[in-house]
């Protein structure tokens, strides 16, 4: 919930925040470029992300799903096989000797719990920028006087038949 709070609030925000705090002559640049860095933001935050869960993953992967296979009976010299195996989404294969299906449970129970771990881990590191991103809309002023009915910068221009002016 804190970062669905931390990331949404934030980007819907934006597109208000820039629009009621930009000169009308640069509206359509200031939201451009908002929306601009919101993308970079995302694509920099993705990679970071993907980083996280790379290096877990190459980290951890194979020595606790090998620990778990060889645990569930799988002799030694067939953990290669069966890593490469789940690594390439060949689960239950065959060319695994000595594989049986407590191994390959136990094999599957621990991906799973290395992929969950490595996704908890990159989420956890985005709570400091959520908690960044709450203050900093907790710290944004008040827009209601804005919220009028006045259109500052007319479509069309009208003209008055009895002053005979645009309006």
């Amino acid at each position: 919930m804190l970062c669905g709070i931390g990331q949404a609030g934030p980007l819907a925000l934006l597109a208000s925040c820039i629009q009621f705090t930009s000169p009308h002559a640069y509206l359509s640049t200031t939201t451009g470029l908002g929306y601009s860095a919101r993308a970079i933001g995302g694509a920099f935050g993705t990679a970071v992300l993907n980083a996280i869960i790379n290096g877990r993953i190459a980290a951890h992967y194979a020595p606790a799903v090998g620990a778990a296979a060889v645990a569930a009976g799988l002799p030694e010299a067939s953990v290669p096989a069966l890593v490469q195996a789940m690594q390439g989404g060949k689960q239950g294969d065959p060319k695994v000797g000595g594989a049986s299906a407590a191994v390959w449970a136990a094999a599957v129970a621990e991906h799973r719990s290395q992929y969950g771990a490595a996704y908890r881990l990159a989420w956890a590191s985005i709570i400091p920028f959520t908690v960044l991103a709450i203050i900093a809309i907790a710290l944004l002023r008040s827009v209601r006087e804005l919220m009028t009915e006045k259109v500052e910068a007319t479509v069309e221009h009208v003209v008055d038949e009895k002053e005979k002016h645009v309006t």
